[in-house]
């Protein structure tokens, strides 16, 4: 979706390096297009080793959970049938659809006009406009990992909050209240408490 950030190890601490995985799994598979392979990772990881007293690592050990149950050709037609489907999806992934309440409008525009600060453009081959959820989440890992030149913290918060934070908990709901989505429940509520958790950090880092 987006070319990758110039990354300087020593620049990037270790919380930043965490936020931009979970950015980056949530991506992916929000992206329609999860391989077995991208699977075999997480099966490769011990739920017991998490920390599930906290929200996070709750609903991150549930999502290591119903991998186990699925294959990627059983994800990826459940992200057809529930996301694109024939007509209107049962559930939108766009931003601009819960800012405004269509697609492709003002939201959109305004999106499109600060990924220009950051010099990013959407791919052209790609389907999808540039507030779907997949795409966003890559910009904030982009956004979270660059260094040339880098990207301050107040600017990921500015970003976050014009185009995410208004809306991820109506697409959450939805995901979870749709009659189809066996695998994407869990995603859904991993995408809200992790939102969750970046709106409290960024609240915090502002009243400081």
């Amino acid at each position: 979706m987006i070319a990758p950030a110039q990354q300087d190890d020593n620049l990037i601490a270790g919380e930043d390096w965490a936020r931009a995985d979970f950015y980056g799994l949530l991506s992916h598979l929000y992206s329609g297009n999860v391989s077995d392979e991208f699977l075999a990772k997480f099966r490769e990881i011990d739920r017991a080793s998490l920390d599930i007293t906290t929200p996070l690592g709750f609903e991150f050990s549930e999502l290591l959970r119903v991998v186990a149950l699925f294959d990627s050709k059983q994800i990826n037609q459940e992200f057809v049938d529930n996301f694109i489907g024939i007509g209107r999806p049962e559930v939108m992934l766009y931003g601009s659809y819960y800012m405004a309440g269509f697609l492709n409008e003002k939201p959109l525009v305004l999106l499109r006009d600060d990924l220009a600060k950051f010099g990013l453009t959407r791919d052209e081959a790609l389907v999808e406009t540039e507030d779907h959820i997949a795409f966003l989440c890559e910009v904030m890992r982009y956004l979270i990992l660059a260094d040339d030149p880098p990207v301050a913290f107040p600017e990921q918060r500015a970003f976050f909050h014009a185009h995410l934070a208004s809306w991820y908990n109506q697409m959450a709901d939805d995901i979870e209240a749709a009659a189809n989505t066996d695998f994407y429940k869990t995603v859904g509520r991993l995408t809200r408490v992790f939102f969750d958790v970046e709106t409290q950090s960024f609240d915090f880092e502002s009243a400081v």
